[in-house]
């Protein structure tokens, strides 16, 4: 039981650094990009430079959310149960 605890913790836990570090390279391209996605983004589909840069500073935020809340969390837990787990067996 314990194995598949560490397996799951482990594939969370590697999700959330490619997770973190795909946040990262958007969080920068986006900043140095901006003026240049801004334009083609009102270019090829008329959108308004106001409502992009919202749309883009939601997508961050809800990108961060799930990374803590769905990732980092269960992964977290699982470290704690599986150490836990770990102990028992020890004891017995």
């Amino acid at each position: 039981m314990c194995e598949k605890l560490v397996t799951v913790r482990d594939f969370l836990y590697k999700f959330f650094i490619v997770g973190f570090l795909l946040f990262i390279f958007s969080v920068i391209s986006y900043i140095f990009m901006k003026d240049f996605a801004v334009e083609i983004v009102e270019k090829w589909y008329g959108v308004d430079p106001v409502f992009y840069k919202n749309l883009v500073f939601t997508f961050l935020g809800y990108v961060k959310l799930f990374l803590v809340f769905f990732i980092l969390t269960p992964a977290l837990a699982l470290h704690w149960m599986a150490c836990c787990c770990k102990k028992k067996k020890e004891a017995e």
